[in-house]
């Protein structure tokens, strides 16, 4: 038998082991060996230093960490902060927390007591009287008010506050009528059941925080009309969420007076546009 032994030897080329002697006969620092130094996996373009790669970020040019309201939908792309972006019903790409919803509010009754009427300079008050002259009449100035009732109401925030009324009545030939709209600081119960003239009650129904004013043509007699309120309402609407709101109304345009209502039934309203 023959025994056959094979040597075989193999230079190996390339890269020498960190610290193995090189050709110089030192230590080989050569581009070779830098090459061998592992690139971590994950490394890849993060523009906004958020830890997110680029091709991954959720929410670019922003940090993906930062989500307040619990979301998942970082800050910096949040469509509805301090609310819930994946809350969306309608599936219409608007998260319900930021989608207005409308709320109608019919004038306060109590009974067959309807919460609305007049304070004048001259005239005695009666809570049983729903008449809402506005304006001058037998040597008296009147203004009027309405209330509604603000419970089981909650919101957010009120984004915008329309008033609607009838326009009944009128005693002037001008073709035009400018009246004006103004919070009530007095109280709902103390407006509509304090009996007497009350000059106090009367001009707070005129004067204060303005909520605007609106110009009636005679084409809108017997009509409703609807009348934007200004965002100084929209702030009161929502501060008196859960109780009565009112407001006043001074006619601008003497002399005469306009009327939204006498007895009975009449359309009193306000449109209130917010987000839950």
């Amino acid at each position: 038998m023959r025994v056959v032994l094979l040597l075989v030897i193999v230079v190996g080329a390339g890269c020498a082991s960190a610290g193995a002697p090189g050709s110089s006969g030192g230590d080989d620092t050569s581009a070779a060996v830098d090459a061998r130094i592992p690139v971590p996996v994950d490394a890849c373009a993060d523009s906004d230093n958020d830890g997110a790669c680029n091709g991954a970020d959720k929410c670019p040019g922003s940090d993906d960490r930062l989500d307040s309201d619990a979301d998942t939908v970082a800050d910096g792309c949040d469509l509805c902060a301090g609310k819930d972006d994946r809350i969306d019903v309608n599936a219409n790409s608007v998260p319900d927390g930021c989608e207005t919803q409308t709320q109608m509010v019919n004038l306060k009754v109590v009974g067959t007591n309807y919460w609305r009427g007049w304070h004048a300079t001259g005239t005695a008050h009666d809570a049983t009287n729903d008449n809402t002259l506005t304006g001058a009449f037998n040597g008296n100035t009147y203004n009027s008010y309405y209330v509604f009732p603000l419970a089981g109401i909650t919101a957010f925030s009120v984004v915008s506050v329309s008033l609607v009324f009838a326009y009944e009545a009128k005693d002037t030939t001008d073709p035009t009528e400018t009246i004006s709209i103004w919070d009530v600081t007095t109280a709902a119960t103390t407006v509509e059941n304090t009996a007497g003239i009350q000059p106090t009650i009367h001009a707070d129904l005129g004067a204060g925080q303005t909520y605007g004013t609106q110009v009636l043509t005679t084409a809108q007699l017997t009509t409703d009309v609807m009348i934007p309120l200004n965002a100084q309402a929209a702030l009161d609407v929502k501060a008196k969420l859960g109780s009565d709101f009112v407001i006043g109304i001074h006619l601008d345009t003497a002399p005469g007076w306009v009327r939204f209502g006498n007895t009975g039934a009449s359309t009193a309203r306000l449109v209130i546009n917010y987000l839950p």
